[in-house]
């Protein structure tokens, strides 16, 4: 029997194959998207899920990491292996190569490859078919500066719109994909109708606001959400060496943020409780039919939580995409999820390490 579930998916590179190693695991003991949102990698891999050829998650992950892993070159140390992808990733991207124009880049490498290797290996009406999966990716637009979610659906009370961010129902394509991942100044913008956007971590790198409006108002209590954490730092040493710098200011850069901000002292469990409790003193008020409170109400999904962390990001870990690196995160993810389950949880806000 499936047990349905909904699923938000960090950027981070290579250390995507962590995700991949995850959902195959929830996916083998019978959990069933039916709502997923991703950014950046974890928009490629959301895509895989919701576009999966024949419904079939893990074999679709499966042949999109087979299809940006590199081949391993003989005799070349496992560490220099890790940063072979800096020269390129022939299914994925490609160093610019017109050097008489290099004072107009904007970016160092072309994508056009990923956009072929998503329209070959992804089934894009599928993808489209809410009834199939809800599917959303966030990219950040350079034109408001805040976050945009393309989706295939909008759920009923669903936001559309604020200050800095919007949700637009879409016909998805492989650009909106790349949209999500396109980091600069590695990767150019991508326009869609008219609008230039830049990869959806540099605004939200746990883009759970785009899934909460992905879920009609019967699951806001009830539906779980597991939430994959690429970049944890807690407890983390003080780093001693430039890598290690670099490492950890990435980690900063992108890790969660989005539950911090709620509850105070009294923390995430504090605030979903305060919000039941809020819903029960207002049923049958006028205050019920104001918008700010139908948003504050679908929060109430924060409860559903499950989050699988992953261990700190080896140094270069965002870029190795090479056949051990890969496999690595893949297995570490795997066994996570496996943890995870295994485990009897007295409640449903867990974190679980690899």
């Amino acid at each position: 029997m499936k047990k349905p579930m909904a699923l938000v998916l960090q950027g981070g590179g290579a250390l995507g194959a962590f995700e991949y190693g995850v959902v195959t695991a929830l996916v083998e003991e019978g959990w069933y998207p039916k709502a997923v949102t991703g950014v950046s990698i974890g928009a490629i891999n959301a895509a895989s899920i919701a576009g999966a050829k024949g419904g079939d998650i893990a074999a679709s992950l499966r042949n999109i990491w087979q299809a940006i892993t590199l081949p391993t070159v003989p005799f070349l140390p496992a560490d220099k292996q890790a940063n072979l992808s800096l020269l390129g990733n022939p299914n994925f991207w490609l160093s610019r190569t017109d050097y008489w124009n290099v004072l107009n880049w904007t970016s160092f490498c072309t994508t056009a490859p990923m956009l072929a290797t998503l329209a070959s290996h992804l089934d894009f009406d599928q993808l489209n078919n809410p009834d199939h999966i809800r599917f959303g990716v966030t990219a950040t637009s350079l034109h408001t500066g805040g976050q945009t979610t393309f989706s295939n659906h909008m759920a009923q009370g669903a936001h559309t719109h604020t200050c800095h961010l919007q949700a637009v129902r879409a016909k998805l394509t492989p650009s909106h994909i790349v949209a999500s991942g396109s980091l600069p100044p590695g990767f150019p913008a991508t326009r869609i109708d008219g609008t230039d956007y830049w990869d959806g971590g540099l605004f939200s790198n746990t883009p759970i606001d785009s899934l909460l409006n992905l879920l009609e108002p019967d699951e806001i209590g009830t539906l779980p959400i597991f939430v994959v954490d690429l970049f944890p730092t807690n407890g983390q040493p003080t780093p001693a060496t430039m890598q290690e710098v670099q490492t950890r200011a990435i980690a900063l850069q992108y890790q969660n943020r989005f539950w911090d901000q709620f509850g105070g002292d009294a923390k995430l469990d504090g605030f979903v409780a305060m919000l039941d409790k809020l819903e029960t003193v207002t049923a049958g008020t006028a205050v019920e039919g104001m918008p700010a409170f139908a948003w504050l109400m679908r929060l109430r999904a924060l409860k559903n939580l499950h989050v699988i962390a992953a261990t700190p990001a080896p140094a270069g870990g965002d870029h190795d995409f090479s056949q051990q690196g890969v496999a690595n995160r893949y297995e570490a993810g795997y066994a996570a999820a496996q943890q995870y389950l295994a485990r009897t949880a007295p409640r449903p806000l867990l974190r679980s390490a690899a």
